[in-house]
């Protein structure tokens, strides 16, 4: 993982975002949004997986550009990760009207 975030530390540099527009959380929602509705269209359209793989890479960008945005460390998040993986290893899959999911279920 050090490595993409040194990748998109690099871009981040490069391109000056520090301090712009670039690193404001709700431009970055919206850039998201567009690359998950991309993504969705990929699926949707029965489109290559070569399409289905940049989509997703687009993704995992911008996810590691909001943690540089945001002051994040590498190290903050692989904490935050295993303790997440953690929780959900420990769920149960659930079957509701014929799907499964393993989500956190309230009542």
């Amino acid at each position: 993982m050090e490595k993409y975030y040194q990748a998109i530390e690099k871009f981040h540099k490069k391109h000056r975002m520090k301090g712009t527009n670039n690193e404001e959380m709700g431009f970055r929602l919206n850039l998201m949004t567009e690359e998950l509705g991309e993504l969705a269209q990929t699926v949707t359209k029965g489109k290559s997986k070569k399409d289905f793989l940049e989509e997703n890479v687009d993704l995992f960008n911008l996810i590691i550009g909001n943690l540089i945005s945001t002051g994040i460390t590498l190290e903050e998040f692989e904490k935050s990760f295993w303790q997440k993986h953690e929780k959900i290893m420990n769920r149960k899959k659930k079957e509701i009207n014929g799907k499964f999911r393993v989500s956190e279920f309230r009542k």
